[in-house]
């Protein structure tokens, strides 16, 4: 989840009580959120170390060019999560700049603006990504489920089709032999940092590198903080999986999957995660 009830006035306040320490936790933050709500843009929002430093040898020129980019990042950004903001970063420029002949007023005013369009978005993005229930150990949630790490797939009834778009086509126009359509799902690491262990498939199961909002973590430059995320439809004997990332999920063959488009693929499919060298095959 992503911070989204920050206010001026606990800025101001915090600040003034840790003699500024809080201050600089505060761009961290910042730069951590942004960097989250705005994934897959192409652009990154420095951190506290470069702040610090780049701040110092400009003599805090780059601390106002810093804030005038992330208003423009969040305003550019504001689009996909269905919002439109009148501020952007010449918005937080020109306050800071002219603001100054204020009493200094105007960079109070500067970063208002950044936190009220920070929390809609975080707003907006907790809505779409809620927190699931704490995760659990992937090999202890197999066993727990009765299905054993390295467990032969059984014999189905069934074969993924591929369209002539290149993606799995949905269950109903394959039409499987619903009397052998097993009760529920399961997927097995077949490569990379889980290999070996059968994972079964209750709700949707999330892959990233996030903990907090992620099943199966897996750690790497490659893997989004929320990655993909599988279903298992027991009408139809299909795997729902959906691309959230910005890195990729791929066919074995090297097909991309469509990015936040639920594709429904059969018993035998091999998930490959970007480029991390983590596959699954969904059982």
């Amino acid at each position: 989840m992503v911070k989204e009830d920050r206010s001026l006035g606990m800025y101001i306040l915090l600040s003034i009580c840790t003699c500024g320490i809080y201050g600089l936790y505060f761009i961290y933050s910042m730069a951590q959120d942004s960097n989250t709500l705005c994934e897959g843009d192409g652009k990154k929002t420095p951190g506290l170390f470069s702040f610090i430093l780049l701040t110092i040898v400009t003599c805090g020129i780059y601390a106002i060019y810093w804030e005038y980019s992330l208003g423009n990042r969040l305003s550019e950004n504001a689009p996909r999560y269905g919002m439109n903001f009148q501020e952007n970063g010449t918005t937080v420029l020109l306050w800071n700049i002219f603001g100054s002949m204020l009493c200094g007023m105007g960079h109070f005013v500067a970063t208002n603006i950044l936190i009220k369009n920070m929390n809609a978005l975080a707003h907006k993005y907790n809505e779409a990504n809620p927190q699931p229930p704490a995760a659990q150990n992937v090999g202890q949630a197999g066993q727990q489920s009765g299905i054993q790490d390295n467990v032969q797939s059984d014999s189905q009834s069934y074969v993924p089709v591929n369209g002539d778009d290149g993606y799995t086509v949905p269950a109903e126009e394959w039409a499987p032999d619903f009397g052998n359509v097993p009760e529920s799902g399961s997927m097995e690491c077949c490569k990379g940092t889980y290999e070996g262990t059968v994972i079964p498939i209750d709700g949707e199961v999330i892959i990233g590198r996030d903990e907090t909002c992620s099943h199966i973590v897996i750690k790497g430059p490659e893997i989004s903080r929320k990655h993909c995320g599988i279903t298992y439809d027991k009408g139809t004997g299909s795997y729902i999986v959906t691309d959230y990332s910005s890195n990729g999920v791929y066919y074995k063959n090297g097909q991309a999957f469509p990015k936040n488009v639920p594709v429904a693929c059969g018993s035998g499919t091999i998930l490959v995660i970007a480029e991390s060298g983590n596959e699954f095959l969904l059982k």
